[in-house]
């Protein structure tokens, strides 16, 4: 090993990694990519002081870590995730690991999102589409696969779409919190403050004072032959879940939205063969992926590519640098729905915590592609800079406002 990095200052860190010193969350957050590609060529494993923590920009460094629960967990105190969440599927390893992933499953496999969700996905997205009829401006992003993303979640997890306004603005705070990675205070405080407002909205439904339906995944946690979670951990797994729902979704239709719209040749195509959609889909999540890292914990003192990492720090999987490694995929700036491996991009994650949500979430996303590419055809942006997907951990357009006829 060429470092110690346990033992060195943060002065010799920044010498060591001059790429990785000058990496700032906006950065991160406007335009990632050509810093990755750099990154890639430079310093593939690099310390980044303004976030604290070691960013990995290879895929196969990247698949490495995903793929050794043991050596990187993300079993520690000092993920996001657990704590504005506490333990739950993703913030943990080993047997609770498995015990919570079995108890939240069965809802989420394709067997039955095909038989209880496909079809009231589909009604969903052409009643909100209908909406637009009459309307010559609409945001797509906030009128269609923010409602469709919260009301599928909502409908899986058994709770009633009537209270969606009130938990989008608990969401709004989550989301914030998780991507806290510079520890602002206040962040931190909303977040709590919202994960406990859950907790209280969620208790009478745990407790039998409200219905929940069976087939449901709060019915299958709260079956009393099965149950194998206390009222805490039903709590916390909720949050992930209703927080991954959400978060994957909606930033997987408004991107592929934003991308078929800056690329007509790609919208004529997804237009003219329909069955084409889960191939272009897949490429969008590799071209531009909605969410841009898994946060990983070194369980001992261990080295990638030559660099010593240190028992208790921070790695980084940047997924979209994943994604666009030329190592793996063919000029990976470019959109192209001719690429033969597209469906090798990271962008739902790898190994154990692969997205427990990601059928559905394909499923939400072909359904809206579908509507509005049918009913707009000749839909334009009206500020495609405004549309363009920001964001350092969940990356999405902001607004995506459209004149939804020429």
């Amino acid at each position: 090993m060429d470092i110690d990095g346990g033992a060195e200052h943060d002065a010799v860190r920044r010498q060591r990694f001059p790429l990785g010193s000058a990496i700032t969350i906006e950065r991160l957050a406007k335009d990632p990519y050509p810093l990755f590609r750099d990154l890639r060529a430079r310093e593939p494993v690099t310390w980044a002081p303004a976030l604290s923590m070691w960013l990995l920009t290879r895929r196969d460094d990247i698949v490495a870590v995903l793929a050794d629960p043991d050596l990187f967990t993300t079993d520690s105190a000092a993920s996001t995730i657990r704590d504005v969440f506490g333990r739950q599927m993703l913030s943990s390893d080993g047997p609770d690991w498995i015990r919570y992933k079995r108890a939240c499953m069965k809802p989420f496999r394709k067997e039955a999102l095909v038989g209880d969700m496909r079809s009231l996905i589909r009604e969903w997205v052409a009643e909100l589409v209908a909406g637009f009829d009459r309307r010559d401006v609409a945001d797509l992003r906030s009128e269609l696969s923010v409602p469709l993303s919260l009301g599928a979640v909502l409908r899986v997890m058994g709770l009633p779409a009537g209270d969606s306004r009130q938990i989008h603005e608990w969401y709004d705070d989550f989301a914030e919190a998780l991507a806290n990675f510079t520890g602002d205070a206040a962040v931190r405080r909303r977040g709590h403050d919202s994960a406990r407002a859950f907790a209280d909205y969620v208790t009478p439904y745990i407790e039998g004072a409200r219905r929940v339906p069976p087939r449901s995944l709060l019915g299958h946690l709260l079956r009393e032959d099965s149950r194998t979670l206390t009222d805490a951990e039903v709590v916390s797994n909720l949050l992930i879940v209703l927080f991954g729902g959400v978060e994957t979704a909606d930033s997987m239709i408004s991107t592929c939205l934003y991308a078929l719209l800056t690329h007509p040749e790609v919208r004529s195509e997804a237009r003219e063969t329909p069955a084409r959609l889960p191939v272009i889909v897949d490429e969008i999540l590799r071209w531009d992926a909605p969410v841009q890292s898994c946060t990983r914990f070194a369980t001992r003192a261990t080295e990638i590519g030559g660099v010593a990492i240190g028992e208790g720090e921070t790695v980084q999987c940047m997924l979209g640098a994943a994604n666009r490694d030329p190592d793996r995929f063919r000029d990976p700036q470019r959109l192209d729905t001719a690429r033969e491996n597209s469906d090798e991009h990271l962008s739902f994650g790898a190994g154990r915590h692969f997205c427990l949500g990601a059928v559905m979430a394909r499923m939400e996303t072909e359904a809206a592609l579908r509507a509005v590419l049918e009913a707009f055809p000749s839909a334009t942006l009206v500020d495609p800079e405004e549309a363009r997907p920001t964001g350092h951990e969940f990356r999405r357009p902001g607004k995506l406002r459209v004149r939804l006829r020429a």
